[in-house]
């Protein structure tokens, strides 16, 4: 892979390119390197307790060039999976306030009762309430959806909080039902990206320090696959894995050299 042919990077963000407000060295040059050349980016976050407003205020606060263009969510993505393949169903959300919010404005038919659809975000406002509702919801037959399959997200220290993979396990073990998930590593997001932009998969970089999500998703859309060891995964877990990437580097500013 020659990466002085990428037309599209597509960056996670915890991890990759920050890890809460702590912006990791390389980023400010890589991204003003990605303009110098004309390279397209998106950054792309399995994340949906918050939106694309909330992402690009903290991008701008953190003097990360970004405009509401380069910013894809999960929970965008669940909006277009929703109104693409179950238009006007009901839907009974276990997410944030602002993840309802943006569902909303995206045409989804949120209710409290009696749903054809649970759908399960990273919830940072989880309560015992929801995970009954959208128990019982399944149990009556409604569609397990969930925007992303990550156990863990990381916080300063080297800390990790329970994330959207691990709410739908607790969901899964109380009704032996298996969620389908939306985000990374489902090729869904980066499928749509490509048609978008009308950029080539063997254009597409995708770079995340997650083998299992970003990696993964990368390798099921057919595309070019960077990991970065800035994150979650390590050379032992990459070892570990039946999914390999392309490259591997200590973190993204070992790109900026292969790109200029």
């Amino acid at each position: 892979m020659n990466l002085k042919n990428i037309e599209l990077f597509i960056l996670d963000m915890d991890g990759t390119i920050y890890l809460d407000d702590d912006v990791f060295d390389g980023t400010h040059e890589l991204m003003n390197t990605f303009i110098e050349k004309g390279i397209k980016y998106i950054f792309l976050t399995n994340n949906s307790s918050k939106n694309q407003v909330d992402y690009l205020e903290k991008l701008n606060r953190l003097s990360i060039p970004a405009t509401i263009d380069n910013i894809y969510t999960s929970g965008m993505a669940m909006i277009e999976y929703l109104n693409l393949y179950h238009f006007g169903k009901k839907v009974y959300l276990v997410g944030t306030s602002k993840l309802a919010s943006e569902m909303k404005k995206g045409g989804i038919n949120l209710v409290e009762s009696e749903p054809d659809i649970v759908v399960v975000g990273f919830d940072r406002e989880l309560n015992y309430t929801k995970l009954e509702k959208a128990c019982e919801a399944i149990d009556n037959g409604a569609l397990f959806l969930a925007t992303n399959v990550d156990y863990v997200c990381p916080i300063k220290g080297k800390r990790y909080i329970p994330d959207c993979g691990s709410i739908c396990y607790m969901i899964t073990k109380a009704t032996q039902v298996e969620p389908t998930f939306i985000g990374k590593p489902e090729s869904f997001m980066i499928d749509n990206l490509a048609a978008r932009l009308n950029i080539a998969k063997d254009k597409i970089a995708m770079v995340g320090d997650r083998v299992y999500t970003d990696i993964a998703a990368g390798y099921n859309a057919k595309v070019n696959t960077i990991c970065v060891l800035s994150g979650e995964s390590t050379i032992k877990t990459i070892e570990e894995s039946d999914i390999k990437p392309d490259y591997i580097f200590d973190s993204i500013k070992d790109i900026i050299p292969l790109i200029k």
